[in-house]
């Protein structure tokens, strides 16, 4: 990456590269320690213990479907997780889980001035060194620590999932990535009992397949339906 730079706290690592993109070049990261305002999607507060937080800007070659790159970042997650912890799945479109509970989270935004694209900011928290979850997500919520009973150094692991992640985004935008083929093949989702938002209305679905727009295929009342982004929750626990 072309700049990673460090800070012990933030209200948000997404929200500082939107307020100071312009001087910050393509590919800058930004980590902390802690997050007073970190957040996941659907505007969920992000609680962070001892976690990797951080946001990746990108600036240049920006590909035309930006949706996408929740899924090719969940894939490099997962290449990058998988050599550490035990029953590492992808939930679409955003969640990295590891027996069912979640161990990390993405939360993608855009800048757009005008009808353009400015910048695409990826954001990234990774449970690691977490030793006691609060009681609020301790059935849904687990860290690497809790997974593997060691800790880890959380500057290795963001130099493990950059590398990955350079990678994979290099061949996005050459068109030859294998993230579509990652995000199927482990999937938390594909072939399970879901409950789905549609129309404001919670419906049950079986989830049939990750399309390669990114879209979620879903079949609801005997009826195949796409969609593109939403709130998805396993029947199970998770």
């Amino acid at each position: 990456m072309e700049k990673i730079i460090e800070f012990a706290t933030l209200p948000s690592t997404n929200l500082y590269l939107k307020e100071n993109y312009h001087q910050l070049p393509n590919k800058t990261v930004i980590v902390t320690n802690h997050q007073t305002a970190g957040r996941g999607r659907l505007s969920r507060v992000w609680e962070d213990s001892d976690d990797l937080l951080f946001s990746v800007l990108l600036k240049e070659q920006l590909p035309h479907n930006i949706a996408n790159l929740s899924l090719l970042t969940a894939a490099s997650l997962y290449k990058t997780l998988n050599k550490i912890v035990n029953n590492v799945t992808i939930k679409w479109p955003n969640d990295i889980l590891a027996d069912g509970k979640k161990l990390s989270g993405i939360l993608l935004e855009s800048v757009v001035v005008g009808e353009q694209v400015d910048c695409i900011i990826i954001g990234v928290g990774i449970n690691v060194n977490t030793i006691k979850m609060n009681p609020s997500i301790v059935r849904k919520a687990t860290s690497i620590y809790l997974e593997t009973n060691h800790k880890i150094d959380k500057k290795t692991l963001l130099k493990s999932f950059l590398k990955e992640f350079v990678k994979d985004y290099r061949l996005y935008c050459a068109g030859k990535s294998d993230y579509l083929q990652i995000c199927k093949l482990h999937s938390s989702v594909i072939g399970k009992q879901v409950n789905v938002m549609i129309n404001n209305q919670q419906k049950k679905a079986l989830v049939k397949d990750i399309l390669d727009n990114g879209n979620i295929l879903l079949l609801v009342d005997d009826q195949q339906i796409q969609l593109h982004s939403g709130e998805i929750t396993l029947t199970e626990l998770y």
